[in-house]
């Protein structure tokens, strides 16, 4: 898409001959001829570039650059200034309003022309540097997220090991978790590959039920403060083609969303069954459930629905479930019902006899890198 450059120019044969050259060089341009329309413009269009003119009937290039700087939609649009003003002050004072560069009048179109790509180029440049800075962050926050909650369960693991005479089951759940913790840390390169789309997921044999029991009672503790009960019914054997340390992460985003945006007193039914090559996870509560408008977007990154406002949270969990499920070749749906609850369903591919050897799979299934375009 062409860039959008903003002609700010009183003088009406300069702001032709300038509109002119541009287009010839494909740009998109507008031109305002006054303060006023300059302004309007930015709004409405906000352009990649302002070439703008000192001198204007009304409100000057300095006031412009000023209003645009103070602006939270238009303070980083690049400001090349036009003038006939050549002294070394009127020069200085534009680039201290924020002006990227300053042109004194008269000019040759072929030094416009080539100052305008190298701002633009620059402004370009910096975007993209910002969009990866993003992608680094996002990794980081969902490493934090995950620590977080592993640091929840352990001091509820704690306290069972201090109120009981016999602490040992609830020390080595503790040191189950440490472990986890550690692994997310030695795996933060993983992590980084996946949101890049890269890399690949150590898949072998999982026993479902066993990583559904460790989380489950990982979150008693906090449920018991709420008075919410959880109860767990396994019907299969439940032995999947997956990534254990991926599998947990679902499971302990999925059960703590259950426990924290449940109702008090309320209940959360984990169930597992088997169908066709299939072995689905079902995590039910009794929360506040959400519209139909919301469902769509639940699994969207930073998304949190209006129910949750109270909650805190980065809404990361359900978006890194849905990418580590999918990195499984697996599935991940809801259902949910506004003031009832909501049901969410994980299903991971049944583990055969000759998954038994640990193999690598992709990160990114077909279906998986359409849910992230």
């Amino acid at each position: 898409m062409p860039e959008i450059i903003l002609i700010v120019e009183d003088e009406m044969d300069v702001a032709e001959m300038i509109r002119y050259n541009l287009e010839k060089q494909r740009y998109r341009t507008i031109v305002a001829h006054n303060g006023a329309e300059a302004l309007k413009a930015a709004e409405a269009h906000v352009p990649d570039l302002v070439l703008l003119d000192i001198m204007l009937p009304d409100l000057s290039g300095w006031d412009i650059c000023r209003i645009l700087r103070d602006s939270t939609k238009n303070h980083s649009i690049p400001i090349l200034m036009l003038t006939a003003m050549s002294s070394e002050d009127a020069r200085i004072k534009g680039l201290s309003l924020g002006a990227e560069d300053f042109l004194t009048k008269p000019f040759s179109i072929k030094e416009l022309l080539l100052r305008i790509r190298k701002i633009i180029d620059r402004q370009q440049t910096l975007r993209r540097l910002l969009e990866k800075g993003k992608e680094k962050d996002l990794s980081l926050s969902y490493l934090l997220h995950e620590l977080k909650n592993s640091l929840t369960v352990i001091g509820g693991f704690s306290a069972l090991a201090l109120r009981k005479s016999d602490p040992k089951n609830y020390l080595g759940r503790i040191t189950a978790l440490v472990k986890h913790a550690d692994t997310l840390l030695n795996d933060a390169s993983l992590l980084s590959r996946l949101e890049m789309r890269e890399g690949s997921l150590p898949m072998d044999s999982v026993e479902l039920g066993a990583l559904i029991e460790e989380v489950v009672d990982s979150f008693r503790e906090l449920a018991k403060e709420r008075q919410i009960e959880i109860a767990f019914m396994e019907n299969t054997s439940s032995k999947v083609l997956g990534d254990a340390s991926a599998v947990r992460q679902v499971l302990i985003n999925l059960i703590s969303n259950a426990v924290k945006f449940n109702r008090n007193a309320g209940k959360v039914w984990i169930g597992l069954t088997e169908k066709l090559q299939w072995t689905n996870v079902t995590i039910k509560d009794e929360g506040c459930g959400m519209p139909l408008d919301e469902r769509s977007r639940i699994f969207d990154r930073f998304y949190r629905a209006s129910g949750s406002k109270h909650i805190k949270g980065a809404g990361l969990g359900l978006y890194i479930a849905k990418l580590l499920v999918e990195a499984m070749d697996g599935k991940l749906s809801v259902e949910s019902t506004l003031g009832t609850g909501s049901i969410f369903t994980v299903s991971l591919q049944k583990a055969s006899a000759q998954d038994a050897t640990t193999h690598h799979r992709s990160i990114f299934s077909v279906d998986s890198q359409r849910h992230l375009q």
